[in-house]
């Protein structure tokens, strides 16, 4: 086992200087390699069909390589993560054959080559990965915290990186890395909506849309926003709201309500402390829903 490569951080990892990868001439083959939101691959405008990616390490192997700076892999990293638990010897055939069957996929020889030390994904050709792109321009918004840019960077985001090998320990380290670009790229952009799909837990985007709603007299709507955060914060994560939560039920309310209640559904689906059978004490929000209901 290559024991002391297996902990190399892929979304960091340096092309291998064995050779630069030159400007690509006009003539150059044109590939467009798909990895947010699924899984595919175009050759000069010809969509490789999913059913020729039967075979396991020849996909993974594209995919390890399309995810890697410059497409390029020193060839023991690519062994000691597509099979952690042979020796180099029993891993290397197992490599060229990988390398081999991709090559025949995509219908190019120069497709997957070996050259050295290195492992490379068409060296020559004019290609175009769109994780690439995406964490070109996220990370150019979030060094910048330009909205516009970061709105730029979220229209060419397809979705979760290969969706269909979530269990890919090899996909794992980007997997997280996006992730985190894609969440800072939504609180950048103020896509609180979207955020808290991704992210229920998050506090900031509930409060930004309550004072939204608040900012636009819609005070029910506020009410809902923090109830919910409630819920999830006492629920989900077993903490009470926080100080920034409380102060802006009060700027809400124009008074501090009552603490003491729960918001959880009763038994007729209303929350319990808006209930009928709630006590006198319970918070403004009761009459204020009341009265929009009617």
């Amino acid at each position: 086992m290559l024991a002391h490569i297996s902990t190399v951080d892929l979304t960091r990892t340096t092309a291998i200087p064995v050779r630069t990868l030159e400007p690509k001439d006009p003539g150059a083959t044109r590939v467009r390699v798909t990895l947010l939101g699924g899984f595919e691959v175009s050759v000069d405008d010809d969509v490789i069909a999913a059913r020729h990616w039967s075979r396991r390490h020849s996909s993974a192997l594209v995919k390890l390589l399309a995810m890697s700076p410059s497409r390029t892999l020193h060839r023991e990293v690519v062994m000691d993560t597509l099979w952690p638990d042979l020796a180099i010897d029993d891993a290397a055939p197992r490599l060229h054959k990988a390398a081999h069957y991709a090559r025949r996929i995509l219908g190019h020889r120069d497709a997957v080559v070996l050259l050295a030390d290195a492992v490379y994904l068409w060296p020559d050709g004019d290609v175009h990965v769109d994780m690439v792109q995406f964490l070109h321009l996220a990370e150019s918004a979030v060094s910048s915290r330009n909205m516009a840019e970061a709105k730029r960077a979220l229209a060419v985001h397809g979705g979760e990186l290969l969706p269909q090998d979530l269990y890919e320990p090899w996909a794992d380290q980007h997997r997280q890395h996006l992730r985190r670009l894609y969440i800072e790229l939504l609180r950048l952009a103020e896509d609180w909506h979207q955020l808290l799909a991704v992210d229920p837990a998050e506090e900031p985007a509930h409060l930004a849309l309550a004072r939204r709603y608040a900012d636009l007299g819609d005070r029910a709507a506020a009410v809902r926003q923090l109830d919910h955060l409630d819920r999830v914060m006492r629920q989900e994560l077993g903490l009470q709201p926080s100080e920034n939560a409380r102060e802006l039920r009060r700027q809400v309310f124009g008074s501090a309500p009552d603490r003491n209640y729960v918001v959880e559904p009763d038994a007729g689906g209303h929350d319990a402390a808006c209930s009928p059978a709630a006590t006198e004490s319970r918070p403004p929000c009761c009459d204020l829903l009341a009265g929009t209901a009617r």
